[in-house]
């Protein structure tokens, strides 16, 4: 990827055992901070004071240095602790570690279940002039933009006064557990001489542990998974084809993510959704021979249908039923 790529937010919640202390329960304590600070961020607790106006984010207390931001003492027992990085956090985290260590670090705990990713996001910073921000809003403008991102409104939005000189692009909605934002970084410092454009992946909750897993386990570059990811999300195309999956890249957008190959990501999906979209598909596609079936042989056939079928559960059946409480 012709950019430099690096961790620009960093959150996780770390599983805490509760306490009560004078009646009242406590979903994680100072000495839960302590273990944050130096068993897994490896840091000095010195260098962290409390914050002057407590905690947020449902939490009571919490203590920070130079953007990273601890926070306990949660109003839910189940809540732990939270850590949060900002891009200043992992730019001084970086200074002691490489974030790599501990994109590591929380890969590992969220594997064992003791640490739970909430968001991971990774900007990459153009200083030769690829990300142009009036090229890209004339090519959205165009039609000329094939996303994979779910959830599409907001695709196209500006920020500005002037919507001609537009300050941000945004794909993906501000919900969305994906978002990507392009912006000039140079004219946000206001006073940074030369090409600086940026282009940020925000990614929550499902999409944070996805990232986190593609950066960890994948054997590569982080600017290559990242370029990976990028290419299999979203693409600025050329209209030279009527079927917009056959149009072939923009050139600039190619050379920017230097034609790497695609990675997808492993999203766990929720077994709700799945039930939701096999009994969609059913409904959509066997609607017509279901309607046959119980008029030639009456509701008693599905009965029948019902007990063969559990003979013929696999693994994955299973696994969806049990998410939704059945088979107990």
């Amino acid at each position: 990827m012709k950019a430099t790529v690096s961790i620009d937010w960093c959150a996780f919640t770390v599983k805490c055992e509760p306490i009560e202390e004078n009646g009242e329960r406590h979903s994680s304590t100072y000495d839960d901070v302590l273990y944050i600070i130096e068993g897994i961020l490896r840091l000095n607790r010195e260098q962290f004071e409390p914050m002057e106006y407590g905690g947020r984010h449902g939490y009571r207390k919490g203590v920070s240095f130079n953007g990273i931001e601890i926070y306990y003492d949660g109003n839910s027992t189940t809540m732990g602790a939270n850590v949060s990085m900002s891009g200043d956090g992992c730019r001084t985290y970086a200074q002691f570690f490489p974030m790599e260590e501990l994109l590591q670090l929380i890969h590992e705990g969220a594997r064992e279940g003791e640490i739970n990713p909430t968001r991971i996001d990774v900007a990459c910073d153009d200083h030769i002039g690829l990300l142009n921000l009036k090229r890209i809003i004339e090519v959205i403008r165009d039609r000329r933009l094939r996303s994979r991102i779910t959830h599409r409104r907001g695709i196209f939005n500006l920020g500005g006064a002037d919507q001609d000189e537009g300050d941000t692009v945004y794909i993906g909605s501000e919900k969305s557990e994906m978002r990507i934002r392009i912006y000039d970084k140079a004219k946000e410092q206001g006073d940074y001489e030369g090409i600086w454009n940026r282009l940020e992946m925000v990614n929550r909750r499902d999409y944070a542990r996805a990232v986190l897993d593609a950066l960890v386990t994948n054997g590569a570059e982080m600017g290559e998974i990242v370029a990976g990811i990028l290419a299999e999300r979203i693409a600025f195309i050329e209209n030279d084809d009527v079927n917009i999956s056959r149009c072939s890249l923009a050139s600039w957008w190619a050379e920017f993510l230097e034609n790497i190959r695609r990675i997808k990501l492993m999203l766990k999906e929720k077994p709700e959704m799945a039930i939701d979209r096999l009994a969609m598909y059913f409904s959509d596609e066997l609607a017509a021979c279901v309607c046959v079936l119980s008029e030639a042989f009456g509701d008693g056939f599905w009965k029948r249908v019902t007990d063969h079928g559990k003979t013929k559960l696999k693994r994955q059946h299973r696994t969806l039923l049990l998410g939704v409480g059945g088979l107990t």
